[in-house]
């Protein structure tokens, strides 16, 4: 596994994760006020069927939205895109009702499905698939995956980022699953519906970590 700077656990104390996660939100929203109401629509689509062309397509937009089209990790096609979530759609669906903070250390069924996912899912057009692939499994399933990004996510843990994404991405995953199971019950009280993005517990993670850099490490 790569070689982490810091760990969410030794990092941030539970005292901290009410005033980092609402500090993210605002920073998030100061950035992508224009992405909220279609990241609602994303979570509320009706029955959330990972067939289901529109669902796809307000996915593929979002991604579009936070610029996965004009950076590195250029987008597949939106045909090709839709046709691989399709193709996995069984896989997808049989993670729908697991929640980050209730894994256990020992799933390493879990672990294979996402791991091939990754390896996978035809999200792009380069071999660079982490942060699109976290991404978009997170609109899919948002109360399991954590997007990543490089200004806040990959800042957060590495001094530079790793050449395994595959790796990368269940490390970072493995970091987010212990922060949940250890601190559940503060990051679930920061869940509101009514958020533009404190929607989940995985996203409220990424919240407090958007905040912990803009914050200590900017």
């Amino acid at each position: 596994m790569p070689k982490l700077k810091n760990t969410l656990l030794s990092t941030v104390p539970a005292k901290n994760i009410s005033r980092l996660a609402k500090c993210g939100e605002e920073l998030l929203s100061q950035e992508y006020d224009k992405t909220s109401a279609l990241y609602d629509s994303i979570l509320q689509f009706s029955g959330k069927d990972f067939r289901s062309d529109e669902f796809l397509e307000r996915v593929y937009e979002m991604l579009e939205a936070f610029k996965m089209n004009s950076r590195g990790a250029k987008l597949s096609k939106p045909a090709d895109f839709k046709k691989s979530i399709k193709k996995h759609a069984d896989t997808i669906q049989s993670l729908a009702k697991v929640r980050l903070e209730r894994i256990k250390e020992s799933d390493s069924e879990l672990m294979d499905k996402i791991g091939s996912l990754f390896c996978n899912l035809e999200l792009v057009q380069t071999e660079s698939p982490l942060v699109t692939f976290s991404k978009t499994m997170h609109f899919l399933l948002p109360d399991l995956f954590m997007p990543i990004d490089r200004r806040y996510t990959l800042r957060f843990f590495y001094e530079s980022t790793p050449v395994n994404q595959k790796a990368c991405f269940l490390q970072v995953f493995e970091q987010y699953r212990q922060f949940a199971h250890q601190h559940g019950k503060a990051l679930k009280a920061q869940v509101d519906p009514k958020s533009c993005w404190n929607r989940s517990i995985p996203k409220v993670i990424d919240n407090v970590v958007i905040a912990y850099v803009s914050n200590k490490m900017e």
